[in-house]
């Protein structure tokens, strides 16, 4: 005896014998691939992955603002010991502007930084600054105006010298990696 199918399964048997045969014209529509060897044209060259801008050795910048103020807001005595600063030694100092008066020269250590101050009865200078440590906000402030320094002087520079125009105020810094590494602040005092 022969089977009998069901109508639900001659409809389904129909559609996709259809669904088939379209997709069969579909591709036998589509244009011919082409055989033909294409011309010999050299391969395009990859474009040259673009390189960091090589540092210059030493750079040269003679800015009175910039050198005359290198931390912005000069770091003080008192700042530096309400944040955790050492006092690492004291050398009296005869004032060679005051006869009799006695001062004194104060090294002070800041999170890995060195402070050299001549201090008054009246005031702390600042001497000499060698800063290692760019965390603290005076080494935040010093940072921008070397990286300024650097860019107004042409670009990345593997060492930088900043100085103003009486030749007062020297800041000599290098450089790792296109940031500020050591920094050593010179500023004017007699």
């Amino acid at each position: 005896m022969g089977t009998v199918l069901s109508p639900s399964y001659n409809f389904l048997s129909i559609l996709l014998l259809c669904g088939a045969l379209g997709l069969a014209s579909c591709e036998a529509k589509q244009p011919p691939v082409a055989t033909t060897k294409p011309k010999n044209t050299p391969a395009p060259t990859p474009a040259a992955p673009a390189r960091p801008e090589a540092p210059k050795a030493a750079c040269t910048l003679i800015n009175d603002t910039l050198a005359g103020q290198p931390f912005g807001e000069e770091p003080t005595v008192a700042e530096l010991m309400r944040t955790g600063a050492k006092v690492l030694s004291r050398k009296p100092f005869a004032n060679l502007h005051e006869t009799g008066q006695m001062d004194t020269i104060l090294m002070v250590r800041h999170q890995g930084n060195s402070f050299e101050f001549y201090r008054t009865p009246d005031k702390d200078l600042l001497r000499q600054a060698v800063i290692t440590n760019f965390r603290p906000a005076y080494g935040q402030r010093l940072r921008a105006t070397l990286n300024e320094s650097a860019r107004q002087s042409g670009g990345p520079c593997g060492e930088l010298r900043l100085r103003d125009t009486e030749r007062a105020n020297t800041i000599s810094a290098t450089f790792t990696a296109g940031q500020p590494s050591q920094a050593r602040v010179q500023p004017y005092w007699d």
